[in-house]
């Protein structure tokens, strides 16, 4: 294993570094301060030749101009709050409005755009980056002085593991996720088309015009959300189906079955034969294929197009606190919260 790390620009007078992780196989794994993003990951294909796999620039100037949570740790709460309102504890909370009439990943200028304190822990057989950040009682709305940790680990079994540790002073919200884009072709021209991508869910989350889920959680059979078996993402970019559902692709919630004997989810990449097999602690898997793009930087001298990425958001269901079948989302007040979701790397 070995490690390094690099600037990567500065921001407010910080200094914000790039985190460079390496097994002996040649896998790495790239991370910044800001945001605590994943900028890099680095597998080989069916060849052995390697690639970055992940959206992410090679500068800190680019992450500042782009609002697509590129690669970010996204919180308090990712996805959705619809109104932006809810109650705990007989107190009502609002939130700033940052998604038509909801809060979406927790509010303007939230995780993903703060400089999080990193340290190093290097092991024979794996090397974790741990990023830690105070998120004082108030901020965006949001009761509670939340500490909370992200920590990346790269092993040499070839796994990408994001843990997440966070307590409050104060009962709160809290659902984080690592917002990654993939594309496994490692080529950011192309689409993400003929990638397949299998979740192990019966029932997905329908969602309303803004995105916002309803609350009902509809069953997948004989639909293009059926991803219980090997399906191209191609299929979701021309069914009607998707159409109906408001947005050209997925931009949809599954609700996980948690069999023991399956894997939550499985993207794969025919032609170079790289995949990712991903298990969570969490009840939901969020599949957005990039259906749109503001102004983000450039990947390669071309524009951004959609359907270029496929983000794969390990979570609870988005606005859980409104749906009692959706899950829980709340941090009680002094207790320890962790949960773990695991990339193996193939």
């Amino acid at each position: 294993m070995k490690y390094w790390r690099q600037e990567f620009g500065t921001i407010n007078g910080q200094t914000v570094w790039q985190h460079w992780l390496e097994n002996s196989q040649g896998y790495q794994l790239a991370v910044i301060d800001y945001g605590a993003t994943i900028t890099n990951l680095v597998m080989p294909d069916k060849a052995g030749q390697f690639k970055n796999v992940v959206i992410g620039y090679d500068n800190l100037a680019d992450y500042l101009k782009q609002e697509a949570y590129f690669g970010a740790t996204v919180g308090r709460v990712a996805g959705r709050i619809g109104k932006g309102a809810f109650t705990l504890d007989g107190h009502d909370y609002q939130l700033p409005l940052n998604n038509g009439e909801n809060t979406n990943h927790g509010g303007p200028n939230s995780f993903e755009s703060q400089v999080w304190q990193a340290s190093v822990e290097e092991q024979a057989d794996a090397i974790s980056v741990t990023f830690k950040l105070t998120s004082p009682d108030g901020a965006n709305g949001f009761p509670g002085n939340l500490s909370v940790a992200t920590t990346y680990t790269l092993n040499e079994k070839n796994e990408w593991l994001v843990d997440y540790q966070a307590t409050s002073d104060q009962t709160t919200l809290f659902n984080p996720t690592c917002h990654v884009y993939l594309n496994l072709t490692g080529d950011f021209d192309q689409l993400v088309d003929g990638h397949q991508l299998q979740i192990d869910s019966d029932r997905f989350g329908e969602i309303q015009p803004d995105g916002l889920p309803t609350g009902q959680l509809l069953p997948v059979d004989q639909t293009v959300f059926d991803l219980r078996q090997p399906r191209a993402i191609a299929d979701a970019f021309a069914s009607q189906e998707t159409q109906n559902q408001l947005v050209n692709g997925y931009d949809h919630p599954f609700l996980l079955n948690k069999n023991a004997d399956r894997n939550d989810a499985i993207l794969t990449e025919p032609t170079s034969g790289r995949s990712l097999t991903i298990n969570t602690e969490g009840n939901a898997i969020v599949i957005y294929t990039a259906n749109g793009f503001g102004s983000e930087p450039n990947l390669t001298d071309k524009a951004i197009q959609p359907h270029e990425a496929v983000a794969i958001e390990a979570q609870m269901m988005p606005d859980a606190i409104h749906h009692a079948d959706f899950g829980n989302v709340i941090l009680k007040a002094n207790e320890q919260y962790h949960r773990q979701t695991c990339y193996k790397l193939n």
